[in-house]
């Protein structure tokens, strides 16, 4: 394929013999990154979005109908195939999406290389963008972003390897723009920057036909995938399935929601002060080459346009998450050389102060990296492992985040700000007071969230579930030799008596005026049990195998407190 030459004006700085240590930092970075992906504490959003995947080809479209895309999901689907149980699943997705990130690494060098720069310079440009703390603390999770972010670069290299003009590369673009959409639908920002992009390219040289044709190109191939979708997951109903992909955003974007997080542009603060260097060089870049817009060539132009506009996008965003400024970050390393490179050509002295605040910013990076080794994630396995094993395949829990990748909920209730105060204002009339009337769980994995929403669920959860291990509550009841104890049984079945450690134990209960010697069968209902022989405390729990797996001792707070900072 052609390369095309690019316009430069000013002299560009010659790092091919800092190219041994580029690729050392670089390989540094991406052991790291995988590190990372291994070890990090999740936070909430990656349970749910990785868990999503069991429900493809049973539940999704037909019982359940996402609000969001469901690419993600079919992504994601991989790791509950290759998973043998939840712990591998939650890690096999955090390497799919770490390979993933590698990926994007790889456009943003092609793109760089696509817009003239060499092979030692389109490496400081992938150093560049492993520098910003967003991308490497939040490209590995198993959310969308990463992988539309993937499918936008993809897009964007095909139009820059053929300056927008060849038939097959706009419509691959298109086809690579509608995939990042059907990851997530706040794609949308990749899709109408590039399709401006590449219109505004053409009518800054008055070529108006040509602007038709890119866009009508782009958003042909943006239908293709959106059809097959729709085809795919709604059959004969592929208008509703099409309808819920373009309204369902709107349960999730809406004024309220934004306004009852609240607080939110912290996070703008943050990447700003975490990466001020970086965004100062790049945004420095940006707007020396924005002087130069219209005498660039066109390959340079696009990548510019469609840079400025995600980056406005992702700032303006009004949930700014850390993990949507990985949207842009990419974009913003392909200026990273543009300052030094123009002071280069006006004094040697600048040049190398401005290469200097470039080095100061990576080896910060490095540092950042290093505090960042401290949210380890092993209390949050040991949890999944714990509460995995208490749960057969065909019995539910309930968290309201998703803990367990491979085990069913009663319902797909998401209990973000949002839900939590729907859940208070609507109280009994609630899905989460539902769920607990009609269909209650053997198992609840409790969290900061579960504490939010008490006030709504303590009549359903005070007289039907213990505490058998820190944050875990189960279908049973705490008993004291000789105190009666109120116990609304949540499941009908047979229970027996255990001790502390969940070694079974001999003994006898009154239930109802009658005693009985254990296991029992107990129907769902309101009963007063009394321990009447056995140890002087025991649990009355479900009849099964619980050795090693309860646990005495508080609720670890810890689990998700401060995960985004």
């Amino acid at each position: 394929m052609t390369r095309h030459a690019v316009e430069i004006t000013s002299p560009q700085l010659d790092l091919r013999r800092w190219a041994p240590v580029l690729a050392a930092l670089i390989a540094i970075k991406l052991a790291l990154l995988f590190w990372f992906a291994w070890n990090t504490r999740f936070v909430m959003d990656e349970f749910g979005q990785l868990g999503w995947a069991k429900y493809l080809g049973k539940e999704l479209f037909d019982t359940i109908w996402p609000a969001k895309a469901a690419g993600s999901t079919a992504f994601y689907k991989l790791a509950h195939i290759i998973g043998w149980d939840a712990r591998s699943i939650l890690l096999i997705g955090r390497l799919q999406t770490a390979l993933l990130a590698c990926g994007t690494l790889a456009l943003v060098y092609g793109c760089a290389r696509a817009l003239g720069e060499k092979r030692h310079r389109a490496l400081a440009i992938v150093l560049a963008l492993l520098c910003f703390s967003n991308f490497m603390e939040r490209s590995f999770r198993t959310i969308a972003e990463p992988l539309a972010l993937f499918f936008a670069a993809a897009a964007l290299l095909a139009v820059l390897r053929t300056r927008g003009d060849r038939f097959g590369s706009l419509l691959a673009a298109g086809v690579l723009s509608g995939l990042s959409f059907l990851a997530t639908q706040k794609a949308v920002f990749f899709n109408v920057a590039l399709g401006l992009a590449l219109v505004s390219d053409a009518a800054l040289r008055r070529q108006f036909a040509a602007a038709t044709r890119r866009g009508a190109l782009l958003l042909a191939g943006w239908l293709l995938p959106i059809v097959g979708y729709c085809f795919l997951f709604g059959g004969a109903g592929a208008v509703a399935v099409a309808s819920n992909l373009v309204l369902g955003p709107s349960t999730v974007v809406s004024a309220q929601i934004a306004a009852e997080y609240g607080g939110l542009r912290q996070y703008v603060w943050q990447t700003l002060e975490r990466n001020l260097l970086l965004y100062l060089i790049c945004f420095a870049g940006i707007g020396l080459q924005l002087l130069k817009l219209q005498h660039l060539n066109s390959q340079r132009r696009i990548a510019l346009i469609f840079s400025v506009l995600i980056t406005l996008l992702v700032f303006r965003h009004d949930q700014p998450w850390p993990y949507v400024f990985i949207m842009c970050q990419p974009l913003l390393a392909l200026w990273s050389l543009v300052l030094i490179d123009h002071l280069g050509a006006r004094s040697r002295q600048l040049s190398f102060a401005c290469l200097a605040l470039f080095i100061v910013a990576a080896a910060l990076s490095f540092v950042r990296n290093a505090s960042y080794l401290r949210h380890g994630n092993a209390a949050q396995l040991q949890l999944v492992e714990r509460a995995e094993a208490l749960l057969r395949k065909d019995e539910r829990y309930f968290d309201g985040i998703g803990i367990l990748p491979n085990r069913s909920e009663p319902s797909t209730l998401w209990l973000d700000r949002h839900h939590v105060l729907k859940t208070l204002r609507e109280a009994q009339h609630s899905e989460a007071y539902r769920v607990f009337a009609k269909a209650p769980p053997k198992l609840i994995l409790w969290s900061y969230r579960m504490n939010l929403v008490l006030p709504v669920l303590r009549p359903h959860i005070r007289d039907s579930y213990v505490q058998i291990a820190p944050n875990i509550r189960y279908a049973g009841r705490a008993l004291r030799l000789g105190h009666p104890t109120k116990f609304r049984v949540p499941l009908a079945g047979t229970y027996a008596l255990y001790d502390a450690r969940g070694n079974p134990v001999a003994g006898t209960i009154e239930v109802g005026g009658q005693v009985n010697s254990v296991p029992v069968r107990l129907e769902q209902r309101r009963l007063t049990i009394t321990l009447r022989n056995g140890p002087r405390e025991a649990l009355l729990l479900p009849e099964g195998n619980y050795r090693g797996r309860t646990v005495q001792g508080p609720d670890d707070p810890s689990l998700f407190a401060r995960i985004y900072e």
